[in-house]
Order: structure tokens, then C-alpha cells, then sequence
């Protein structure tokens, strides 16, 4: 088909194509108008939701709270009055929206598009706006209402931490044993508490709450206290004081049985007094009155424990006393006996060694003894008597027995001086002896020898040593000795004369060597013409007295003679010759 033929159908049916152009174009505007009414209706489900949101928020149920907050709290009013002007008017508002929401989708359903649009905008603006002064308000309401929150916060700690006590107690009713009833009392009085607690939160009394809070924690921390105490007073009372009273029952026969005295300790009074306490204290943690209960307990286990102690010290001090006493009193017979013997010789002692106030001193030591006797007498006494604890009269024994010790060191002392002083005359007379046998050996060296140069050397020496002879004894003779100055003679008088005798036995020894030399050497002088004159020159040094220089002389004329010949071998030689 040619253009033209289509131009001219068209030409011909020009009515029929404006038709369907026409149609188009309203098919066209249905389909939008259709698509706009889809999408407002879309944005009215969307700000439904928004208002659905706003319409939820429990601001109604916080205003309600604030109002009661208000009325016991004239503090927060003003806030709360605030608080409720906005309420109003944001009530104001959710009515108006509900007004224009209505409005928009009545719009919308009947396709009043362009109204629906209008409405849809004005509706989300009044919805943002009232959502944002619903969330502010409601800020504000939490914050006034914080103490309700955190006392609710507060309390649920609080009903947790019980519910685990109460489940503990429970549990462990056996070990709670009388008490337990008591503490079920005490849960329930908690139980009662909490419900209280409601009460006043729900009629926004909230510092009514707080203190039924307070005294509610308080009962909870006192129950499990007991919970966790009670058992152990009972092990208190039940166990470990039931055993030492046994114990105290036990030791007592046993200390009668020794015929110990523990009269004194009221034992029977004593064990009656802990076990009458012992009942009340049973019946107070019954109670669980808990804090005076365990001091009573403490105090009776320390009372017991005491009594034992007391009860083993006396048995001990008992067992002790026989050997202490007897050490004490063997040491006072001894003591009594040396002071005895020392006092029968204390005048002849005083007069012979000058000792100041040794009669006085003595005497005085011996009646103290006689003291310390009369004492002893008294100790035996009680222990005999058996009216007086033990560990008493053995710390007065321990005291005599020190005082014993005592006097009896000062006694030593004395005896050791006077034992001393004894000593020292008969060392004085037997070192007097030695001293002339020394003096007479001396003597007879000299005389033995016949040489006047040693007699001559040696006689004002030996007068010196005589006269410290005669001074010994002078003092030994004398009716009082003067120990010290006895004792100072007697070492300056061994010192000389022993000197001297060592002196004269080396003087002797060099004299005899000279001899001895000069006989070994004449054997020369007949076939050595020199050694003459150089033993004139030794044997006048001899006579002259000067023994060393002689012998010195000999020895080094010989020696130029035969040399490295030892004097020892020339003394050999001539004692073979002699014999």
C-alpha cells in the first residue's frame, strides 16, 4: 500500500482516529491519577504508622505518676504543672490530627488528589512536631520520675538477692535446726515488705517506698547473716562448748583422784553458771538472736578454757612442787652446814687474816639460813595441810630457792676467800722451805768451786735472799697475817732468789768449761811455744774473775792451733784422758 492510499483512508476515517487518540489520552490520565492515589495512599499508611507511634508513648500513665509525685513532693510541682500544659496541648494536637487524618483519607478515597496532597503535607507536619513535643515530654516525666526508676531498679536487685537466701535457708533447714522456724517468720515479714514496697510505689509515695526500701534490705542482710552465723553457733554450743565442759568435768576427777587442791577454782559453781548460760544461749539462737549470742558463747569458751588451763597448771605446779622442794630445801641443809663450820671458825679466821666484819658477815649469812629454815618449815606445812593451790606455794618455793642461791653464792665467796687466805700461808711456808733449800744449793756451788771471786761476787746477794727468808717469816709468825703483803714477799723473794741460783749454776758452768779448756790446751804448750804466753794472758784473766773473756781466750788460741775443732771434742778428750 502506497502512501497516498493510506493518506487517503486516513482522510476518510479522520473522525474515528481522533476517537481513539482521544481515548488514549484518558487512559493515559486514569493511569496517573490511579498511581498518584496509590502513592498518597501509601504516605497515609506511613504517617498512620507515625501517629500509631506517637498515640503509644506512655505519657498519660508518666503524667499520672508526676501528678502523685506532686502532691507528696510540693518541690516538683511547678516542674509537674509544666509537665501537664504540654500534656494538654499535645492532646490538642493528637485530635487534630486524628481530625485532618480522617479528612485526608475520606481525600484520598474519593480521589481528591489534590486535597489529599494538601492534607498529607499538613498531617506530616503536625505528626513530626507532636512526636518530637511527645518525646520531649516524656523526657521530662522520666526525669522527674528517676527516683521511681532507680528505686524499681533497686528493688529487683534486692528481690533477687532474697530469692537466693530464701532458696539457701530453705536448704539448709537441718543445719538451722531451731532457728528455723524463726527465719521462715523472717522471710515472710520480707515477703510482706516487698508487697508494702508496691503499695506505696503504685500511690507514688515514693519516699514511704524508699524507707520500707531500707528496712527491707536491712531484714534481707539480717537474714542472711543468720543464715550464714547461726550454724556456727550452733557448733558453738552444741559441739565445741558440750566438749569442753566434758573436759573440764574430766580433768576435775582426775585432779581430786591426785589429791590435787583446786578447791579454789569453785569448779562445780562454775560448770553449773556456763551450762544455765548455755541454755539461754541455745534458746536465743532459737531466736536467732545472733550478736549477743555469739559474745555469751566466746565468753563461756574462754571461762573454760581458762578453767583448764588452771586445772593443768596445778596439776603441773603439784607434780613440780615435790623435786623443787626437795632441791630447795637439800641445797638449804648443805648451805645451813657450810655456814655452820664457816661461822665455828670465823673469830680465829677474822684475828689471823685481818678480815673487816667477817664475824658480822657470817653471822648475818648464818641467820638469814635460819630465816630461810622457818620458811620451810611453813612450806611443808601447807603442802601437808593441802589448803593452798599448788602453783602458790610453788612460786614460794621458787623464791626461797632463789634467795637460797643467792646467800649461798655470797657464802661461796666467803668461804672461797677465808679458803684463800688458808691457802696462801701454807703456799707461804712451803715456797719458805724451797727457798733456803735453793739458797743452801747456792752455797754450795760457791763453796764447791773455791773460787773468792765468786764468793766475794756473790755474798751481798745471798744476804739479800736471806733477808727476804726472814721477812716470810716475820709475817708468817706474826699473830694476824697481813695476806697480801705475805703474797707480794713471797713472789718478789721467788723471783730473786730464783734468779740467783740461775745466775751462780751459769757462773759455775762457765768456770767449769774454763778448767776444762785449760786442760785440753797445756797439751800444746810443750811443742807450741806461742800458745804460752796467750794462756798466761787466759789463766790471769781466770784469777782475775773474768771467766767469759778467759774461756773465749782458750778457745781461740787452741782453735789457731787445730782449727775446726769443736769444744765439745776437746772436752771429750779430756775426760778420756782424766779417766
Amino acid at each position: 500500500m502506497t502512501i497516498e492510499k493510506i493518506i487517503g483512508l486516513v482522510t476518510r476515517n479522520k473522525y474515528v482516529v481522533l476517537g481513539i487518540a482521544v481515548l488514549f489520552i484518558l487512559l493515559i490520565l486514569l493511569y496517573i491519577r490511579q498511581a498518584s492515589k496509590r502513592r498518597y495512599k501509601r504516605e497515609f499508611d506511613g504517617l498512620e504508622i507515625k501517629y500509631n507511634e506517637l498515640m503509644s508513648i506512655p505519657v498519660l500513665f508518666k503524667i499520672n505518676k508526676a501528678n502523685g509525685l506532686a502532691k507528696i513532693n510540693p518541690k516538683v510541682q511547678k516542674e509537674v504543672v509544666s509537665c501537664k500544659a504540654l500534656f494538654d496541648d499535645i492532646n490538642k494536637q493528637q485530635e487534630e490530627i486524628a481530625v485532618v487524618m480522617a479528612d485526608a483519607e475520606d481525600a484520598i478515597a474519593f480521589s481528591k488528589l489534590k486535597n489529599a496532597k494538601l492534607l498529607l503535607t499538613d498531617l506530616n507536619g503536625m505528626i513530626e512536631e507532636t512526636l518530637q513535643e511527645t518525646y520531649r515530654l516524656s523526657t521530662s516525666l522520666e526525669t522527674l520520675l528517676e527516683q521511681e526508676t532507680q528505686q524499681r531498679l533497686e528493688i529487683t536487685e534486692l528481690k533477687e538477692r532474697f530469692r537466693s537466701v530464701k532458696y539457701k535457708v530453705q536448704e539448709s533447714a537441718s543445719v538451722l535446726s531451731d532457728s528455723y522456724p524463726t527465719l521462715e517468720t523472717q522471710i515472710k515479714e520480707i515477703e510482706h515488705n516487698f508487697s508494702v514496697f508496691e503499695e506505696w510505689m503504685y500511690a507514688s509515695d515514693f519516699e514511704k517506698a524508699r524507707e520500707i526500701s531500707e528496712i527491707t534490705r536491712e531484714n534481707v542482710i539480717t537474714l542472711e547473716h543468720n543464715l550464714v552465723t547461726i550454724p556456727k553457733l550452733y557448733q558453738l554450743a552444741k559441739g565445741l562448748i558440750p566438749q569442753l565442759l566434758e573436759v573440764v568435768s574430766k580433768k576435775y576427777s582426775e585432779a581430786n583422784q591426785d589429791h590435787v587442791y583446786i578447791d579454789h577454782l569453785e569448779l562445780p559453781k562454775t560448770l553449773a553458771s556456763i551450762s544455765e548460760v548455755l541454755k539461754d544461749d541455745l534458746l536465743k539462737i532459737s531466736q536467732a538472736n545472733t550478736e549477743e549470742t555469739q559474745l555469751s558463747l566466746i565468753e563461756s569458751q574462754k571461762r573454760l578454757e581458762n578453767v583448764i588451763h588452771q586445772i593443768e597448771k596445778e596439776h603441773k605446779s603439784h607434780r613440780d612442787l615435790d623435786q623443787r622442794a626437795s632441791e630447795t630445801y637439800e641445797m638449804l641443809d648443805v648451805l645451813r652446814k657450810d655456814l655452820g663450820q664457816l661461822n665455828q671458825s670465823a673469830e680465829k679466821t677474822q684475828s689471823r687474816f685481818n678480815f673487816e666484819n667477817h664475824v658480822e658477815t657470817v653471822a648475818t649469812f648464818a641467820q638469814q639460813a635460819e630465816e630461810f629454815q622457818a620458811l620451810r618449815i611453813k612450806l611443808e606445812r601447807m603442802v601437808e595441810e593441802e589448803q593452798i593451790p599448788a602453783s602458790t606455794v610453788l612460786i614460794s618455793v621458787n623464791e626461797l630457792n632463789q634467795d637460797i642461791t643467792i646467800l649461798k653464792e655470797k657464802t661461796l665467796a666467803t668461804s672461797t676467800r677465808v679458803d684463800q687466805a688458808n691457802a696462801d700461808e701454807v703456799r707461804a711456808n712451803h715456797q719458805l722451805l724451797k727457798l733456803h733449800l735453793i739458797i743452801n744449793d747456792v752455797q754450795v756451788r760457791i763453796k764447791k768451786r773455791s773460787i773468792g771471786s765468786i764468793s766475794e761476787s756473790y755474798n751481798s746477794d745471798l744476804e739479800r735472799a736471806y733477808g727476804y727468808t726472814k721477812q716470810i717469816k716475820d709475817l708468817l709468825n706474826e699473830d694476824m697475817i697481813d695476806v697480801t703483803t705475805l703474797n707480794a714477799t713471797v713472789t718478789e723473794a721467788i723471783d730473786y732468789i730464783y734468779k740467783l741460783h740461775n745466775n751462780v749454776n751459769n757462773l759455775v758452768g762457765v768456770v767449769d768449761m774454763c778448767e776444762n779448756a785449760l786442760v785440753y790446751a797445756n797439751k800444746f804448750r810443750a811443742y807450741v811455744p806461742d800458745i804460752d804466753a796467750e794462756l798466761t794472758r787466759a789463766e790471769l784473766s781466770f784469777n782475775n774473775g773474768e771467766y767469759t773473756q778467759a774461756l773465749t781466750s782458750i778457745i781461740n788460741s787452741i782453735d789457731k792451733y787445730r782449727p775446726n775443732v769443736a769444744y765439745e771434742e776437746m772436752i771429750l778428750d779430756n775426760a778420756k784422758s782424766a779417766r
